[in-house]
């Protein structure tokens, strides 16, 4: 049995858990859940929508300082909670729940979650779990399980200076994961250095790791320190090391063993006291085989390798993700969004995210800029979704029948678009004596006959004519289009 504590005020039961094994104590309010927590053992705490007496921001705080540390899961019902939540969020939420739209299963599963993360905690050495945050550890969002291993193994060598890998699909947070590494390790008061290895031209690189003296090649008008010296003491992160040039690996490997490194051009050995964390998308057993990444370097830098999930193998850590990114670019660009509805969510967790977690932002971020309510639902989120993907379940929930006619939409715009390059392709061909129409002139009917289709929608409008909201607003004022003429 999973035991729960229900914060419900006038709601004595949650159906949806009726005849699971989850077991549920009923309080009242916040108040006598405190007492209940500090006196008894829960694997989880429901809080319901609103409570009497204590603010549920005020009770989450509570909970969040106690050293029990039980995941908290929020009940979302009114549309009030919907706008106040992303406040609670990374302040000591685990999860949240809208009973109107979810099942018996859905909130299930995310209790059971709960008392795994919370089993994990009360495992954790206590000196670990500062670390530890609602969602994650440290800068580090995810609750699965396939997170939770990457915590212990990252925990494990928390006091040890390692040399450590890091493998896994472009986008799945190597970067940081090395800086999580650093900020919970031994040298976290001391400096981090990160270097894109493939963002470096090969002839500048060697000088960007190790510096260079005056006159050692054309422009190098003065003696130079390199990031090992600037991480001298702390960490430096190698990224995507595999596309490192043979010559300069050979270096790199120098580093490792002796702790030494030369300026170009330089005769003086200088001695680095430096972490070397290095990150890889690519299989370097293979590039091995090749021949283009030496054997003993693998074996140096692979000391402690550590590989990072891809997310579509970790769906459930999908909603806390995608609103630990949406906190983070409402407070970047002022935004009034507050919150993911339920079918956006589903969205989010039926799309297979080939980017993983920086295609996810990027994504959230243009649903950031361009949605103008607080609440971000799955219309705001399938537009942006590549439309060649093949996931076939990507669709809206079931209980949302518009998305019969948004696919309905897309095809009719698809037709359009073809009818209209069609017309365009007779005209040209009827018309070989008729004065060409500029571009503009093109444009500029491109953009009446789109506004006056869509009644001056311009969001669908930005959308048939393939550009953002930004640009359509941007040609309309260029064209000195008003709605009215």
């Amino acid at each position: 049995m999973i035991n729960t504590l229900y914060v419900g005020a006038d709601y004595k039961s949650i159906p949806q858990l009726n005849g699971t094994q989850v077991n549920v104590e009923y309080v009242q309010n916040g108040m006598i859940a405190i007492g209940a927590v500090q006196a008894g053992d829960y694997d989880c705490i429901i809080i319901e929508d609103t409570l009497p007496l204590m603010s549920v921001s005020r009770l989450v705080d509570e909970f969040v300082s106690m050293e029990s540390k039980v995941p908290v899961i929020s009940i979302v019902r009114s549309k009030e909670r919907k706008s106040n939540f992303l406040d609670d969020f990374g302040h000591g939420l685990y999860g949240w729940f809208e009973p109107d739209m979810g099942d018996s299963e859905e909130l299930v599963s995310l209790i059971e979650s709960a008392k795994n993360f919370h089993n994990f905690i009360k495992n954790t050495d206590r000196k670990d779990k500062r670390y530890l945050t609602p969602v994650g550890y440290k800068n580090l969002v995810g609750i699965s399980s396939n997170m939770l291993s990457i915590y212990r193994l990252m925990i494990q060598i928390r006091r040890k200076d390692v040399t450590t890998l890091l493998t896994g699909e472009s986008g799945t947070g190597k970067n940081v994961a090395a800086k999580t590494l650093h900020l919970t390790g031994i040298r976290r008061d001391k400096a981090v250095i990160s270097v894109n290895c493939p963002a470096i031209p090969s002839e500048l690189l060697e000088s960007e790791l190790f510096g260079h003296e005056k006159g050692s090649f054309t422009g190098a008008i003065g003696k130079k320190d390199g990031k090992f010296l600037a991480a001298n003491g702390g960490t430096i992160f190698l990224d995507e090391i595999g596309d490192m040039s043979p010559t300069l690996q050979a270096k790199i490997l120098r580093v490792l063993e002796s702790g030494e490194i030369e300026r170009v051009g330089g005769t003086e050995t200088i001695k680095v006291n430096v972490r070397v964390i290095s990150a890889t998308n690519q299989k370097l057993e293979k590039k091995i085989r090749e021949g283009v990444f030496r054997e003993d370097l693998y074996h140096r830098i692979n000391v402690f390798p550590i590989s990072l999930p891809p997310l579509r193998v970790r769906k459930e850590d999908i909603p806390a993700t995608a609103m630990a990114i949406l906190k983070k670019h409402v407070k970047k660009y002022n935004s009034i969004s507050r919150f993911i509805c339920y079918e956006g969510i589903k969205v989010l967790k039926s799309y297979s995210w080939p980017g993983n977690v920086r295609e996810m932002e990027n994504l959230l971020e243009r649903v950031v800029l361009l949605c103008e309510n607080k609440i971000i639902t799955d219309k705001d989120i399938l537009p942006l979704l590549p439309k060649n993907n093949d996931d076939e379940q990507i669709k809206v929930s079931e209980k949302e029948p518009a998305s019969s006619s948004t696919i309905k939409t897309e095809q009719e715009i698809v037709k359009n678009n073809l009818n209209d390059s069609n017309l365009v392709n007779n005209n040209l061909n009827n018309d070989k004596d008729n004065p060409i129409i500029t571009l503009k002139e093109l444009e500029h009917s491109a953009i009446i006959e789109g506004l006056k289709r869509t009644k001056w929608n311009l969001s669908l409008t930005a959308q048939q004519l393939g550009i953002s909201r930004m640009t359509l607003y941007r040609k309309i004022d260029q064209h000195g289009l008003k709605k009215d003429g």
